[in-house]
């Protein structure tokens, strides 16, 4: 410690345990003047200085903040299922795809037989080997039944332009969907 901190460091204890002395009232010989309240503002005045100019020697610490207006990316629900749909239009992984699909489809179609059509999972299993889950032919065939497709909703799904899986399994989706909710072979109310 250099002479000139030790001198201003002692100048500091001084003024600070006179200034606790007059405030608790301990009568140092001293009144609280204009003179007295003069020196004490000129040592802050001094010691803020000094602690200014240390300041000015060092160098700025910043904080680099992230964009607040990032998004961050979310998984959107079942975009997989899409992906997959997708794939099994192509040609290098087509049958794996559409079998993913198919049995993603075929386990969903089962767990609302169960849950909604008031099934018991044995028959729900039967209902969807014999087509007998839905009036639609092409999402019980979709599944796996031996259900004959009409003619006319063959040329109806030519004439459209759509892809024939993707017609498919939005049609077994729908057909999902109406499980419990209309009155059909698997969608009796109890």
């Amino acid at each position: 410690m250099t002479l000139a901190r030790r001198l201003f460091l002692l100048v500091g204890v001084i003024a600070t345990t006179a200034g606790f002395a007059v405030i608790a009232g301990v009568s140092l010989g001293l009144e609280l003047t204009d003179i007295f309240l003069g020196l004490v503002a000129a040592l802050a005045a001094l010691q803020g200085l000094r602690y200014v100019q240390r300041r000015r020697d060092t160098s700025m610490n910043t904080t680099v903040t992230g964009d607040p207006e990032a998004r961050i990316a979310v998984p959107i629900p079942g975009s997989d299922f899409d992906d997959d749909l997708v794939s099994a239009a192509g040609r290098r992984t087509r049958w794996a795809a559409r079998e993913r699909v198919v049995d993603r489809l075929e386990a969903r179609a089962r767990a609302a037989l169960v849950a909604r059509g008031g099934r018991a999972p044995e028959e729900a299993a039967a209902l969807l080997d014999t087509g007998g889950w839905t009036d639609d032919p092409v999402a019980a065939r979709f599944l796996g039944a031996s259900v004959s497709v009409p003619l006319r909703q063959r040329v109806r799904l030519f004439l459209s332009g759509k892809s024939s899986l993707t017609d498919r399994a939005e049609r077994t989706i729908a057909a999902i969907e109406r499980i419990g909710t209309a009155d059909g072979p698997a969608g009796e109310r109890r």
